[in-house]
């Protein structure tokens, strides 16, 4: 299982640099079309929620796993049957589900994998992009080497690795396909994937990996020489707003949100919004300005690594852009941000950054690292006089509120989904109460093999699973999952790779029976210190002695 909502080594992409001498570079490849080989899973099957999309025909749903589609004009969603959940077997790439979007029977997704480098860690491989114009009948799948095929003169540069190169937005505006990827930058098709354009936020020729690839070491030994011969301070200073913004360029080609409509396009990037109105012939940088003191300047956005991106159609017609921005550097704060001019202007809000956003008459609601966080008066005109206040969202089982981070989010006419990485969250009264799906992959029991309840899809070859997995001590807890038909003792340990006992969460401690369990770790040792990330093992073991085995991995 994937940790495929958080964008991670934003930084690191000097390790492509590394990599791409021992992989092969691209060749022209064209969509693969993919019939249905085998049904799909009559379920909402994952074990960790993604992205929440309304199509206005159906509801998609990310998963670990792959995606699930349920049409909420037959169903209520609160039922496994429902749904219905298409995979890889289907025709999707390999994979979790990293981005998505759809319109009517059309839907677009981004697939990614885990991959440890030796040597180097763990990281993220773009597995490609998958769609359907069916509602999921029939699939096409187009890898990553066919998008970024290097025989093809704006891709020449590559990347020429998958290796940190997931999509992690995309957006459908009338035929045109918009895809956010982290090393490639965001390109476009408007002949479902046959062909591809590179759109570089900024206007650049090319796409730029490191400082270095620009003209900015140069220009900053000339501003210095200048400087040095007491050179025109007027000069100098424009010599060096060039350099930062040459520099800046590297961190503006990694891209990770997008929103368009006709020829206004907003990209989010690790250097701040990149928008233009004119379909990419001009573009303007919206981004965190310093004053001389290295404090920031009002009207810009709180961060400039921005993760999301919303458009709301306000009460007199006009769109307010809403930005989840985290931080990459000094002067900047996590926060939500919020344009009224198209990304003119900006206003910030909230007590950290959003992941999703949607909206119901009567609230803003923001998915976070914090939880689900709601403001009243999705309207105000003021944005940066909101309140906000954390969600509770809970059901019937008050000891089991869906908590955590929450990634997706979409409404449906007044009803609300929510998703968390540990279930899907219904509300039709603006949180006043909820409905939670939860416990999506049904296991064994530990002590007698029989599935215990009826939620979630049964694996007939698990007896335990963890999520999120990997998960981030940081922010999060990785919750053990297992069940038992009769009442037992349980103990609970965790050990590194090497085999040696990192932690006991319990020792023979009573667990009813007829029940699924649920153990959360925080990622800390015996001694209440922070593991190091990597790979690690739990062992399962009841006093009647049956044990079972599972795997979690730490990624901070």
């Amino acid at each position: 299982m994937i940790l495929f909502f958080r964008h991670r080594h934003i930084f690191t992409i000097a390790i492509l640099i590394v990599l791409s001498p021992y992989l092969s570079p691209a060749h022209t490849v064209h969509p693969q079309r993919f019939y249905q080989n085998s049904e799909p899973i009559r379920s909402l099957f994952g074990s960790e929620i993604g992205k929440v999309v309304w199509s206005g025909r159906y509801l998609w749903v990310g998963t670990d796993s792959g995606i699930a589609r349920l049409n909420p004009a037959q169903n209520s969603g609160l039922n496994a049957s429902d749904w219905v959940t298409f995979t890889e077997l289907n025709g999707l790439g390999r994979g979790a589900i990293s981005a998505l979007d759809a319109q009517g029977n059309t839907v677009w997704v981004a697939t990614l994998v885990d991959t440890t480098v030796a040597g180097q860690g763990n990281f993220q491989v773009g597995t490609g992009l998958s769609f359907s114009h069916d509602g999921g009948q029939s699939w096409h799948h187009i890898p990553n080497e066919a998008i970024f095929d290097t025989t093809r003169a704006s891709f020449h540069r590559g990347p020429t690795t998958p290796i940190l190169n997931a999509c992690f937005d995309i957006a459908l505006d009338d035929g045109v396909v918009w895809a956010a990827f982290l090393a490639g930058s965001t390109v476009r098709t408007s002949d479902d994937g046959r062909t591809w354009e590179r759109v570089l936020p900024g206007g650049a020729d090319e796409i730029v990996f490191f400082a270095a690839d620009t003209a900015a070491d140069s220009l900053s030994l000339l501003a210095d020489s200048l400087s040095t011969a007491n050179g025109d301070p007027g000069g100098i200073a424009e010599l060096r707003a060039a350099v930062d913004s040459l520099a800046s360029q590297a961190y503006l080609h990694r891209t990770f949100a997008v929103l368009a409509s006709g020829d206004t396009v907003w990209i989010g990037t690790s250097s701040g919004i990149a928008f233009t109105f004119d379909a990419g012939q001009t573009w303007q940088n919206a981004k965190v300005r310093l004053d001389q003191n290295q404090n920031p300047l009002p009207g810009h956005p709180a961060g400039n690594w921005v993760v999301a991106l919303e458009r709301q159609m306000l009460p007199d017609g006009s769109n307010a852009i809403w930005a989840g921005t985290n931080t990459t550097g000094q002067g900047q704060v996590q926060a939500i941000s919020v344009s009224r001019d198209l990304g003119q202007t900006w206003t910030h809000t909230g007590p950290t950054f959003a992941w999703d956003f949607a909206f119901t008459p009567n609230f803003a609601w923001a998915g976070t690292n914090l939880g689900l966080l709601a403001s009243r008066d999705p309207a105000l005109t003021l944005d940066g006089d909101r309140t906000w206040d954390e969600v509770a969202v809970i059901d019937d089982d008050p000891l089991e509120p869906l908590a955590g981070t929450f990634i997706g989010l979409a409404t449906i006419g007044e009803v609300l989904w929510a998703g968390a990485e540990k279930g899907l969250g219904r509300t039709d009264d603006e949180g006043a109460n909820w409905r939670v799906i939860r416990d999506l992959i049904r296991t064994r029991s530990l002590d007698t093999g029989a599935f215990i309840g009826n939620g979630g899809v049964a694996d007939s070859t698990a007896f335990t699973y963890a999520a999120p997995n990997p998960f981030d001590p940081s922010h999060e807890t990785a919750t053990i999952v297992f069940s038992l038909a009769q009442e037992a003792e349980v103990s609970i340990s965790i050990y590194d790779f090497a085999s040696r006992r990192v932690r006991d969460l319990m020792s023979t401690a009573p667990y009813a029976g007829n029940t699924d369990h649920r153990v959360t770790w925080d990622g800390r040792d015996q001694d209440g210190q922070s593991v190091a990330n990597g790979t690690y093992f739990y062992r399962i073991e009841l006093s009647t002695g049956q044990r079972a085995f599972g795997k979690v991995v730490v990624l901070d």
